[in-house]
Formats: C-alpha cells, sequence, structure tokens
C-alpha cells in the first residue's frame, strides 16, 4: 500500500484554490442559469485578480476561499459549512506553514 505523506495532503488541500479549478466552477455556476450566482463568482474572481496584481499574496489561498464561500453560500448546509470552514482553516495553515520555509510554495512571494 502507497504512504501518503504530507506533502500530497497539503498539495491537494491547496488544489481547490487552483485557477483552473476555479474556471471549472465557474462554467458549472453557468449551467445552473442562474445569473446572479454566476455574477458573485465573476466579480470576486476579477476584484481578487486586480488586488492580487497590486499587492504579493498567493492566488491559491485566494481562489480557494472565493470557491469555498460561494458554494457554502449555494448549498447552505450547516454539515456543509462546518467541513468547508475546517477546510478554509486548514488551507490557511497549509499555507502559512509553507510560506515560511518555502516549501511547496506554487507562486513566489516576493
Amino acid at each position: 500500500m502507497k504512504k501518503i505523506s504530507l506533502k500530497e495532503i497539503a498539495r491537494d488541500v491547496i488544489a481547490l484554490g487552483s485557477p483552473v479549478f476555479f474556471l471549472l466552477v465557474l462554467a458549472r455556476v453557468a449551467l445552473l442559469s442562474n445569473f446572479e450566482y454566476l455574477s458573485q463568482f465573476v466579480i470576486a474572481g476579477i476584484l481578487f485578480v486586480v488586488l492580487f496584481l497590486f499587492f504579493v499574496g498567493n492566488i491559491h489561498s485566494g481562489l480557494g476561499i472565493i470557491v469555498l464561500f460561494f458554494t457554502t453560500i449555494y448549498y447552505s448546509d450547516l454539515k456543509f459549512s462546518i467541513f468547508i470552514n475546517i477546510h478554509i482553516i486548514g488551507m490557511l495553515c497549509v499555507e502559512l506553514e509553507f510560506d515560511k520555509t518555502g516549501f511547496l510554495c506554487f507562486i513566489p512571494t516576493g
């Protein structure tokens, strides 16, 4: 049986914030035919990218939080909300730890 390392788990946690995953979520939201919900996603993504251009940050954390926040609003289920909050805390902890060490940082932070 293959051993799963902490590095692999951390990479998978951060992957929910990748630009590719964000585009996949946007495509899925577009299929819902709910323009208000789609526009919230698009505006949040655009604002984040604009802020990312002016300030140093990690695009994976920002896009991941946007996706997780809006999917939580859409489903509005307590169990899902608890799961997402745990995931957001885990993602931020992973990013903070790896930004300190330079390990598993996908985008240089300055």
